[in-house]
């Protein structure tokens, strides 16, 4: 039998360096990834992950919606992007692609990103620029000369959500700080580093790239202020809820999703009818789905976030 699962768990953050890091989340950090299936929990047995967890006890940590969609695998990836330099232009694989490229257990990528800040200047590329035709685009791709003017851009807007579906040609600019939520996998197919001197580890995948990429799909525009359209950002993949600034929410995962919560802005209280604990801007815990239920109370400029899996 094993150990019974706790109320609540407090992942390890995990800092990841990367080339073009901005100075949010410390010197040479350009991801903090809050809650994925490697993260780390430390319990009283011994530090595991949310993976391991997840096989263990399966519905009551990933719920019903988990199991159907994965099975016993922990649904969520939830990070912190900080840009002090442009990102990789790049696309992510489908389900489909994935498995047919990576086997039978691996897992495409759909994302949505929350801007939490922004430089004035600082901008996204959302797309192929509409212009651009396919055999173009694709010329470009295979000829690694794809570049930022064959590209459709926004300026990043602090409070803007960005709906990207698996195939979305993308970047994020200099100078923007985002939330994202996604599926559970590190499958990014680099298109274009922007001249970056190669590194061990780090490099193109043209090939991959042009199964991928979907040359007339971009970032859908989902909400602005800090509020998704209709209340809720809602994918297929996963969902993304947005509480505060103040108040007291009521929280019932009912054993069928569970529930990755993140502070931005402040901090917050979260407490259950046997825990309480409070989170910091930085910092997520996850609810398991068959959790009693539990309340959310942040601070008077906080604002929670809380990625699901949708119905």
């Amino acid at each position: 039998m094993p150990s019974p699962l706790p109320h609540v768990l407090r992942p390890l953050p995990a800092r990841s360096p990367r080339p073009w890091a901005g100075r949010r989340l410390g010197g040479g950090i350009g991801e903090l990834w809050l809650a994925g299936p490697d993260s780390q929990i430390d319990l009283p047995g011994g530090a595991t992950t949310l993976d391991a967890l997840s096989a263990l006890h399966g519905a009551a940590l990933v719920g019903e919606r988990g199991m159907q969609r994965l099975g016993a695998r922990f649904p969520l990836l939830v990070k912190l992007i900080d840009a002090g330099d442009w990102l990789s232009l790049q696309v992510h694989p489908s389900d489909a692609l994935a498995r047919r490229l990576h086997g039978p257990g691996a897992v495409g990528k759909a994302e949505a990103w929350l801007v939490l800040a922004a430089d004035p200047n600082a901008m996204l590329v959302t797309g192929p620029r509409p212009d651009l035709s396919e055999a173009d685009l694709r010329a470009r791709i295979a000829a690694g000369t794809l570049g930022h003017d064959d590209c459709e851009s926004r300026r990043a807007v602090p409070g803007e959500f960005l709906e990207l579906r698996a195939g979305t040609l993308h970047a994020i600019g200099a100078g923007t700080f985002v939330y994202e939520i996604e599926q559970p996998s590190d499958l990014t197919y680099r298109i274009s580093d922007w001249g970056r001197p190669p590194v061990p580890g780090r490099h193109l995948h043209t090939a991959e790239a042009l199964e991928a990429v979907a040359p007339t799909q971009r970032a859908v525009l989902a909400g602005a202020h800090f509020v998704p359209t209709g209340g809720v950002l809602a994918m297929d993949e996963f969902q993304l809820e947005v509480l505060g600034p103040a108040g007291s929410f009521a929280r019932a995962p009912a054993g069928q999703t569970a529930e990755v919560v993140s502070v931005v802005d402040g901090p917050a209280v979260l407490s259950g009818p046997a825990w309480q604990t409070t989170l910091e801007p930085g910092q997520a815990i996850v609810v398991p789905a068959g959790c009693e239920g539990y309340t959310i109370e942040p601070g008077p400029t906080s604002r929670v976030l809380v990625g699901s899996l949708p119905t």
